[in-house]
């Protein structure tokens, strides 16, 4: 029998800053386009779709609260102390079947994080993520999905 070509969670890795995480148990992320309908005097119907702007990438990680592997620990929420130094990490989706990246987010901000606790209960951690840009086993394989010629925070430097 052939090997599953669907992507499931248990074939699931995921990698902050390149070291594997294992206290999640749900990744979901987003990438987010604005496309503008251009209405012009004279048609009833928009004649362009015309794209503006490509969000921030959004990650929410769900999982289980471990003793000495919280947030700052483990999930690169950045200590109050730290906001003026806090620096960039990525977050990755591996597939430990065939080793292919799944997902690449870069330039990663943690914006915060959410616990509980309930009788009965296993205690859980939500952490919201924003990143600059993400990439997948595709745009990967093709150079990577940046924006050639795209003006930068250090031009005219």
């Amino acid at each position: 029998m052939a090997q599953s070509q669907i992507f499931t969670g248990a074939r699931a890795k995921l990698l902050i800053n390149g070291k594997a995480v294992g206290l999640f148990a749900n990744c979901n992320w987003s990438v987010r386009q604005e496309k503008v309908p251009a209405f012009i005097l004279g048609a009833y119907a928009p004649v362009e779709i015309t794209q503006t702007t490509q969000e921030a990438i959004t990650m929410d990680l769900r999982g289980y609260r471990v003793v000495d592997s919280g947030p700052y620990a483990v999930a690169n929420v950045t200590m109050l102390k730290n906001l003026l130094t806090e620096e960039d990490f990525s977050v990755a989706i591996t597939d430990r079947q065939t080793g292919k990246m799944i997902l690449l987010v870069q330039g990663c901000k943690a914006t915060g994080f959410s616990s509980g606790a309930a009788s009965k209960s296993v205690s859980d951690i939500s952490v919201s993520i924003l990143g600059l840009r993400a990439d997948d086993e595709y745009t990967l394989s093709q150079g990577g999905d940046g924006e050639p010629g795209a003006s930068t925070l250090t031009d005219g430097s």
